[in-house]
């Protein structure tokens, strides 16, 4: 079974940190949320209370198959600052498993110099905190880079769930999902 982590800061995108993880769930795949904060519920980008099924520092010592990271203005910017989060984004590339990252999120990537030599996507709005310190920046809803996959926002959120899912269960499961979801 697949074990993702969803990394949950205050003011991440409510469609992104929720529509990816039902999406992996929907194809059996074990999901974790972890808050950042104190507290298990933050309260997402358009102030609309998230839950989480833990903190973040009760999970730092586990090995998940996939790290994820939604985007969110807010969220970006922990995900970028927060030390955790940045040895977690490091050490998940660096192991060969995915780590997944949407929308303003891929500005996490430049501090630790993840994304260099990489193509990427990110919102259009973060492209120029990006750009230069990636191989290239694409306009596509999903961009895959060997173990980093990125999107570009809520819009693609579902085209994210989709291609994790073909990564860690196979076209047929991703095929399944989609057509239960009717996408």
């Amino acid at each position: 079974m697949t074990t993702v982590l969803v990394i949950l800061p205050p003011g991440a995108e409510e469609i992104e940190a929720v529509t990816i993880p039902d999406m992996l769930v929907r194809a059996g795949a074990q999901v974790t949320v972890a808050a950042t904060s104190a507290e298990l519920v933050v309260i997402g980008s358009r102030g609309i209370p998230l839950a989480a099924h833990t903190k973040l520092d009760q999970i730092l010592d586990q090995v998940f198959d996939v790290v994820y990271l939604p985007g969110g203005g807010g969220a970006a910017k922990t995900h970028r600052d927060d030390a955790r989060i940045q040895r977690l984004a490091a050490a998940q590339l660096a192991s060969g498993r995915l780590l997944a990252v949407i929308c303003a999120a891929p500005i996490a990537l430049v501090p630790g110099k993840l994304c260099a030599g990489r193509r990427l996507t990110s919102y259009p709005g973060v492209r120029g905190q990006v750009e230069p310190f990636c191989a290239a920046w694409v306009d596509e809803r999903v961009v895959i880079d060997g173990n980093l996959v990125t999107s570009q926002g809520p819009g693609t959120a579902v085209a994210l769930g989709l291609a994790l899912i073909r990564l860690t269960a196979g076209a047929d499961v991703a095929t399944q999902v989609a057509s239960d979801m009717l996408v």
